[in-house]
């Protein structure tokens, strides 16, 4: 079962940023306050969703148990900032950083969810830099940008943009992600 982390404090804002996962995932939702250990047993695949540009909350709740988690997690720009901060391979702190709206992406790595280039909806105020394998990068005025990641070793994966946008693709390549072979 795929369960889909909802990272929004105000239930507002799940129409734009859950709803769409879970369309997708056809799957189970609980908000990041109630999620219990018995809810990540039961699943085979976590996504974490985004939130509102000003909704920050998230940042500040337990999210200690990604450190043992041994399924397979993305994490959608609040969801991938939690990454960031929660698993210590990634030593980090969130800087300001505005990219809002549609970005050519481009694919650097070799990885199962996304090739090639890309156009992908971006809506994030922070963004952050750690020891990752960067998967894709959007060119800035500044130059390339990190956007897509993964864990060196746990297939713990982030993208700064948001797939439920313009990318569907990208989350049913995740869904499809043979977890028996983990």
């Amino acid at each position: 079962m795929t369960l889909v982390i909802s990272t929004c404090a105000e239930e507002l804002s799940e129409p734009e940023f859950v709803t769409p996962l879970a369309r997708i995932a056809r799957c189970h939702v609980k908000h990041y306050r109630s999620v219990s250990p018995k809810d990540i047993a039961k699943a085979d695949r976590i996504i974490i969703s985004g939130t509102a540009l000003k909704d920050f909350a998230y940042l500040d709740s337990d999210w200690s148990w990604l450190k043992d988690v041994k399924i397979p997690v993305l994490g959608i720009c609040a969801g991938w900032q939690v990454l960031l901060q929660a698993v210590p391979t990634y030593p980090v702190g969130l800087v300001d950083d505005v990219v809002i709206g549609p970005r050519e992406v481009e694919v650097i790595a070799s990885n199962p969810l996304a090739t090639g280039r890309f156009s992908a909806y971006f809506l994030h105020t922070k963004n952050g830099a750690g020891v990752f394998d960067v998967l894709a990068v959007v060119n800035t005025l500044e130059g390339p940008v990190p956007c897509m990641f993964k864990h060196p070793s746990r297939e713990l994966y982030g993208c700064s943009f948001h797939p439920e946008v313009m990318n569907e693709e990208i989350i049913q390549n995740f869904l499809d992600l043979d977890t028996e072979a983990l």
